[in-house]
């Protein structure tokens, strides 16, 4: 059995994830009103590379908006990896219950998040 991920930056998350052939580890807030699986800023995975395509999403404030969207491996420490569509949107990485759905998460008194199977 996997050791659970523990991370003492509330709110938070260590993400390693790939498209195509860029790499890169964030630190993405957790969000559990997001439905899809990963948003990072345009810039960590754009480079040059088109988009598998566009999705439209309703943001939290309310406007409804079109960004472009990538395959995607995302790993939560030691669990993944999972398959999914990263979204290119918004200035911070956002991980939503496209991924969460897969996992037990405990917000522990607002200190600390403890991720496990």
């Amino acid at each position: 059995m996997s050791q659970p991920l523990v991370s003492s930056r509330f709110s938070y998350l260590p993400v390693h994830f790939e498209v195509g052939q860029r790499v890169d580890d964030v630190e993405a807030l957790l969000d559990t009103g997001f439905d899809g699986a990963l948003a990072v800023p345009p810039d960590l995975v754009t480079n040059g590379r088109p988009p598998t395509g566009y999705s439209r999403w309703t943001l939290a404030d309310g406007p409804t908006v079109s960004a472009p969207v990538y395959r995607g491996t995302i790993r939560l420490g030691p669990f993944g990896p999972f398959r999914g569509i990263i979204i290119a949107i918004g200035d911070e990485p956002i991980l939503g219950r496209e991924i969460t759905d897969y996992l037990r998460i405990t917000l522990d008194h607002g200190q600390q998040l403890i991720v496990e199977p």
